[in-house]
């Protein structure tokens, strides 16, 4: 691939046109997700956000945090509208 370029770095990704989110999120001893490190890296992304780009998760989130948190946080953070603004490949197939 050209110009793949891997980087936890905000300065780094400003000019990407896809984003992979791939954090760990942890459990407490009751098992509930940890979503802090997730929603942090969604909001960074969000920032940058531009219209066309593409966000992927690679995370261990519970079943629909994606939905839930993270789709809203990218919405609102960037004033941009899924489907429209940005992709998330999940939303591709239906």
């Amino acid at each position: 691939m050209e110009n793949l370029l891997l980087s936890s770095k905000h300065s780094a990704i400003k000019d990407a046109n896809t984003y992979i989110i791939t954090v760990p999120t942890p459990v407490d001893g009751e098992n509930r997700p940890d979503m802090g490190s997730v929603l942090a890296a969604t909001k960074s992304v969000a920032t940058v956000l531009k219209s066309g780009n593409f966000v992927i998760y690679e995370s261990t989130v519970y079943p629909g945090a994606t939905d839930e948190e993270c789709i809203p946080l990218l919405e609102k953070t960037s004033n941009k509208a899924i489907n429209k603004d940005f992709f998330v490949p999940k939303y591709l197939i239906k």
